[in-house]
């Protein structure tokens, strides 16, 4: 009696702690493997902690890889996100609140085969050629999301630019991808637009492509080639 009775103490002790240290490394794996397949760049988070018994998951370190340029297009320190744990292990994932602080984005552009290429556009064609219903058999709502201390930086080093500007925080209500949720890649054009409209706006108001324009072709083809001399020159030492 008294081994059965310690049994059912141990157990859900147990589990519980097993949910707590092995889980969160679980839900960080699936969470990077979606995201990156739906934004189709690699997506990394530093670290994931879940609080099972609140519902509050905090993580730090969330960073959207560029995929044709070098670094990072955005990064967010820190996240804080209020859920139904239990929804967590469901096919639908009931969030209340996430509230995302010190967002990082850099607008990077570069002149390539006598053009100008940015990896904010290379980023908003990838996610329109995908459709906006959910193909996967994981759904999520979220009733309120913050997104507070933006900056945005400007940079290209063919063109010897780097600026950074603050942005006005966001929030959205009621985003997700269930048949009831404004869908989230909807949302994530929509804010890519507006970004795509204020760097216009930072741009011209900045005189940066005042600076583009008057700028040697030339000079900068030379510039470029010099950059694949030196890679390849590395590569063989």
């Amino acid at each position: 009696m008294k081994k059965f009775l310690l049994a059912i103490i141990i157990l859900p002790i147990f589990f519980y702690l097993f949910i707590e240290f092995i889980g969160d490394r679980v839900i960080k794996n699936i969470l990077q493997n979606n995201m990156s397949s739906s934004l189709n760049r690699e997506v990394l988070i530093k670290n994931l902690n879940i609080n099972y018994l609140s519902g509050e998951a905090n993580a730090e370190g969330i960073t959207l890889l560029n995929k044709r340029f070098e670094g990072y297009l955005i990064n967010i320190e820190s996240v804080k996100v209020n859920l139904d744990t239990f929804s967590i292990f469901s096919n639908n994932i009931l969030i209340t609140d996430v509230l995302l602080k010190d967002i990082s984005v850099n607008y990077y552009f570069n002149y390539a085969e006598q053009k100008v290429i940015d990896n904010i556009r290379s980023l908003q064609q990838d996610l329109t050629f995908k459709t906006s219903s959910s193909e996967s058999n994981k759904y999520f709502n979220i009733q309120n999301l913050d997104a507070k201390n933006i900056s945005l930086s400007i940079l290209s080093p063919d063109f010897d630019i780097d600026k950074t500007f603050t942005l006005k925080d966001l929030s959205f209500n009621n985003i997700g991808n269930t048949q009831k949720s404004t869908n989230y890649k909807d949302t994530l054009r929509k804010v890519f637009n507006e970004t795509i409209d204020t760097i216009k706006e930072k741009m011209i108001n900045n005189k940066f492509l005042d600076q583009i324009q008057n700028f040697n072709t030339e000079d900068l083809e030379e510039k470029v080639k010099d950059k694949l001399k030196n890679k390849l020159k590395n590569l063989i030492n």
